[in-house]
C-alpha cells in the first residue's frame, strides 16, 4: 500500500462508493470529500442550455426512472456487485462533507495535504484554481470520450447504435467538460436486459482495474495519455422517455 498523498473528490452514490473501497485496498487514502447535489444549479443551466421543452422531457424520464426502471434494473445490479463492497465509508477513511468541490475547505485541503493524485468520481466541474493545487486529477467517465462526454455515455452510445463505443474513460481533468487528456479506455459488453441504471455500473466495474493503474502510474511519475481523433467531440445530457425508448430498439436481442 503507498504512503503517497490521494486524496479523492466524489459524490455520495454506489458507484462512488465502490471505487473508494477499491482504491482502498491499493492505496493509502489521506481523505474523501463528498460534494453535495447541485440539482437546483443544474436544472437552471440545462433549462438555459437546452429549453423548456427538452427539459420537460427529461423530468419526464425521471418519473419514468423513479417509477419503473430503479426498480427492474436491481436484481441484475445486486448480480453485477455480487463480490464487491459497494457500502459507504465506514469511519477507517477520513471523510468530508462540502456544498461545492469548489469551495474554501477543499481549497484548504488540498493546500494542507499537498496530494500527488486527486481521483475524480461524480462531481461537478472543477475550478481551474482547484485544478492548480494539485499535479494530477484523475476522472472517471462513464463513456467513451470525446464522442460521448457529458453523462450517461453508455446510454447514448446504445442509443446512436454504437455498442463498440459503450465504455469507460479514464482521463486527466482539465477545466473542460469531459475533454481531458486520455488515460485509458475500457469498453463493456451491452446486453439485451440492460437498461439506463445497469450499463454505469457495468462501466465502472470494468474500469477498476484501469483506474488503480493510473493511480499508481501518476505515483511513479510515469502516467502517459493520448488523444482520440478519430471520433466527434459531443456533450450529452439525461435523455427524455423517446429517446429511452428507441434505447430500448437499440440493445441486442435475445437468443
Amino acid at each position: 500500500m503507498s504512503n503517497q498523498s490521494i486524496i479523492i473528490l466524489a459524490s455520495r452514490d454506489e458507484l462512488s462508493y465502490l471505487l473508494i473501497t477499491h482504491l482502498a485496498k491499493h492505496f493509502s487514502i489521506a481523505k474523501v470529500v463528498f460534494e453535495a447535489p447541485h440539482t437546483r444549479k443544474m436544472l437552471r443551466y440545462r433549462l438555459k442550455k437546452l429549453g423548456a421543452w427538452t427539459i420537460a422531457g427529461q423530468l419526464a424520464f425521471l418519473v419514468l426512472d423513479r417509477l419503473f426502471i430503479r426498480r427492474q434494473s436491481r436484481p441484475l445490479i445486486e448480480q453485477l456487485l455480487k463480490g464487491h463492497d459497494a457500502s459507504p465509508p465506514d469511519g477507517r477513511i477520513p471523510t468530508l462533507e462540502v456544498d461545492s468541490v469548489n469551495g474554501a475547505e477543499v481549497t484548504a485541503l488540498l493546500k494542507e495535504h499537498k496530494p500527488q493524485v486527486v481521483v475524480v468520481t461524480g462531481t461537478g466541474i472543477i475550478a481551474k484554481k482547484i485544478l492548480a493545487l494539485a499535479p494530477t486529477f484523475i476522472n472517471i467517465h462513464v463513456g467513451i470520450t470525446p464522442r460521448y462526454r457529458g453523462v450517461h455515455g453508455g446510454f447514448w452510445a446504445v442509443y446512436e447504435g454504437r455498442l463498440d463505443l459503450a465504455g469507460t474513460t479514464i482521463h486527466r481533468v482539465d477545466p473542460g467538460v469531459d475533454t481531458g487528456a486520455i488515460i485509458a479506455q475500457v469498453p463493456i459488453t451491452v446486453e439485451p436486459n440492460d437498461t439506463y441504471r445497469t450499463l454505469p455500473v457495468k462501466q465502472y466495474l470494468a474500469a477498476l482495474d484501469a483506474m488503480t493503474q493510473a493511480v499508481q502510474s501518476a505515483l511513479d511519475g510515469q502516467l502517459t495519455t493520448y488523444e482520440r481523433t478519430d471520433l466527434d467531440s459531443q456533450q450529452w445530457y439525461s435523455p427524455t422517455p423517446l429517446e429511452y425508448w428507441r434505447f430500448l430498439k437499440q440493445l441486442p436481442i435475445k437468443k
